[in-house]
């Protein structure tokens, strides 16, 4: 049965313990792998602002307990509280039979408690095998110098469990958004933790990586593991959950076991309100203006992607399907001027862009959302309002050539109440919003700078299911008032939604392209994953 509104399940602390063979490294062989984790009773506030108000959660040993929630609804916050980033301002938190008092990330990685975040925190010019490896370098017995060898043979098997295909010596920054969120993934097996908490881990997953990795996650739930799941992939969060807890405004409002919901009432328990299914976006028949705006001829850079030619109309929304790794986000960044082309043409209104540079994009009307928000997106330590203006900073208002802040805060008020960005104020530290409210405050920056083309990589990634359908809403708005879209997503449901045509990208080339009916997400799926008409 479901359970409605209230401080949680039952936290009544008990213990089950497994062992585990000896890791190798020095750690105790009995280590338990299943104990019963609790958060009981949490609150927590920031600047004043409570956002966890008498939150309570029980991970039991073997079983996969989700989060659900709007954007900003609390969901990382408390994982982040119980991996020991944040210390609760009331509740507590009990492991096994322990209480554990002043967590910190390495108390908690101690206690073999492990946060998969949602965004990546690898170190840039480490390789993939040193970053799999940070605080758990294996050592040699009595000289404690760093097995490397060990690191070498074991980062593959590693790798291949959570189905990521890299040479191990690639620098983190080479890697892609989606290969480094696997790689994140295999860092909590290094750690042979008795519980993982997964923040988003699938949000820049293609179909067959989330399959790979909830082989991964079944493998570890029958080891005896206590697992914490986030997503708002309702369809992901139904088939791996063993229990689900909903969470409204820093609140407590549902919990039930698997089979005991169905998927109208988690979206209910989650947005306050019922959604109702979106159908196909079909463009008004009576828009006659679709002349060509962005036209990309001969566009290369090998090996990532060669014979890039397309064009971009008026009034339509493109999609740009493919495997991660197919080079989908290469192309855009060759567009936008974030990455060198070989050779190649990007014709604008009918003006070529012959030195591409990202403000050169941006002042003729050319603007790009990247995929990797935190890398590429927001300033982190600047405030939102800034973040939101940062794109037109040379257009801003003036007076004495310095720019007028009150016009300023004007500008970046309307553009966040546009797209319904929520936020304590817009003075506020950008890094205090949730990945989906950074995500529209992302968007609110480029619908500043009035573009002609906009290129959204992955604009729902980590977006609960009621802000999609406003991001959805916005490109179709953009569309219908003009623009051209270019939309570059994993999510092939998603681009059989709001595109009218798809190209596919196959191992760095146009595949295929599909218009109208026939965009499909079995038809996408079949060009995808075979590359061939």
């Amino acid at each position: 049965m479901v359970g409605l509104v209230g401080p949680g399940p039952d936290t009544t602390a008990t213990t089950t313990a497994t062992t585990t063979e000896d890791p190798g490294d020095g750690r105790d062989a009995r280590q338990p792998r299943g104990s019963r984790y609790v958060a009981s009773h949490v609150t927590k506030a920031f600047n004043g602002a409570e956002v966890l108000h008498d939150v309570s959660i029980v991970l039991e040993p073997g079983s996969v307990h989700s989060l659900l929630g709007e954007n900003g609804a609390g969901k990382s916050t408390l994982f982040k509280i119980m991996s020991g980033l944040y210390e609760p301002d009331a509740g507590e938190l009990v492991l096994g039979d322990e209480r554990l008092h002043g967590l910190t990330p390495r108390s908690a990685l101690q206690q073999g408690i492990y946060l998969v975040p949602q965004e990546p925190t690898l170190m840039a010019h480490l390789s993939a095998a040193e970053n799999l490896y940070v605080g758990a370098l294996p050592r040699h017995g009595r000289t404690r110098l760093v097995d490397w060898k060990r690191i070498g043979r074991e980062s593959v098997s590693y790798f291949t469990r959570v189905g990521l295909d890299i040479d191990i010596e690639t620098p983190a920054r080479n890697l892609s958004i989606a290969q480094q969120q696997l790689l994140e993934c295999a860092r909590a097996l290094v750690h042979n933790c008795q519980v993982i908490l997964f923040d988003e881990p699938t949000s820049p997953l293609t179909p067959h990586e989330v399959d790979v990795l909830f082989e991964l996650v079944d493998g570890l739930r029958s080891d005896g593991l206590a697992l914490g799941f986030i997503s708002h992939r309702l369809d992901e969060v139904i088939s791996i959950s063993d229990q689900v807890t909903v969470l409204r405004d820093g609140r407590f409002v549902m919990n039930a076991p698997r089979g005991g919901y169905t998927r109208d009432e988690l979206v209910t328990a989650m947005i306050g309100r019922p959604i109702g299914v979106r159908t196909r976006v079909r463009r008004s028949s009576d828009v006659t203006d679709r002349r060509e705006i962005l036209r990309v001829e001969d566009l290369a850079a090998p090996p990532t992607f060669t014979d890039i030619s397309f064009t971009l109309r008026k009034h339509e929304v493109t999609g740009l399907a493919g495997l991660v790794g197919s080079g989908r986000t290469e192309i855009a960044e060759a567009i936008f001027g974030l990455r060198k082309a070989d050779r190649g043409k990007v014709v604008l209104d009918g003006v070529p862009l012959t030195h591409r540079t990202p403000r050169e994009c941006i002042d003729a009307g050319l603007i790009y959302l990247p995929e990797d928000r935190a890398r590429n997106g927001i300033f982190g330590e600047v405030d939102i309002g800034r973040n939101v203006t940062a794109g037109i900073i040379p257009h801003l208002p003036r007076r004495w050539h310095l720019i007028r802040t009150d016009r300023e805060t004007l500008l970046a008020a309307g553009a966040t109440a546009r797209t319904a960005v929520h936020m304590q104020a817009l003075g506020s530290s950008i890094n205090t919003l949730s990945g989906g409210n950074q995500q529209r405050a992302m968007i609110s920056r480029w619908l500043l700078a009035e573009p002609k083309v906009a290129i959204f990589d992955e604009p729902t990634r980590g977006v609960d299911v009621g802000a999609k359908d406003d991001i959805y809403d916005i490109v179709a708005d953009l569309a219908t008032s003009g623009l051209a879209c270019l939309v570059i997503s994993s999510d092939l449901e998603e681009l059989t939604l709001i595109c009218d045509r798809v190209l596919v990208i196959y191992e760095g080339r146009i595949v295929g392209e599909v218009e109208g009916d026939d965009v499909t997400t079995a038809r996408l799926g079949q060009l995808v994953v075979e590359g061939a008409m």
